[in-house]
């Protein structure tokens, strides 16, 4: 039915980024869409807390906050949250699932997805 193809084709065509946090590590590991949507390097990876740097001033304790909360929960979370690229301001609605089953460290994965259309839309109103 749902093969990985079609799956990574209605992602792409989404402009959804899938990512995994490792909470112990706080190694943050993301797919291509991810870096581009953050504007980073691709790599092996990035801790939360550099990733953080780039979230907005006003947003970034509220985000810490959350996901800190998150770190000793296994089950849904979604928050909203400005990102600085260069001179732009982005939106972020991140989404995810924590899970620790079967497995030694606790990993969250989860999506994130730029709403910066839908954000000024609203606002604009």
């Amino acid at each position: 039915m749902w093969d990985e193809r079609h799956l990574r084709l209605g992602i792409e065509a989404a402009g959804i980024a899938l990512w995994s946090w490792n909470v112990d590590s706080d190694r943050l590991t993301m797919d291509e869409i991810g870096y581009e949507l953050w504007v980073l390097p691709k790599g092996d990876g990035v801790t939360f807390e550099a990733l953080s740097a780039n979230i907005h001033p006003a947003d970034r304790d509220r985000v810490r906050a959350a996901f800190s909360a998150t770190r000793g929960i296994v089950g849904p979370y979604e928050i909203d949250f400005r990102i600085m690229v260069k001179d732009e301001v982005r939106w972020i609605s991140a989404r995810g699932r924590g899970d620790d089953e079967g497995i030694e460290g606790r990993v969250m994965y989860g999506v994130f997805l730029d709403v910066t259309g839908r954000k000024q839309a609203e606002e604009a109103n």
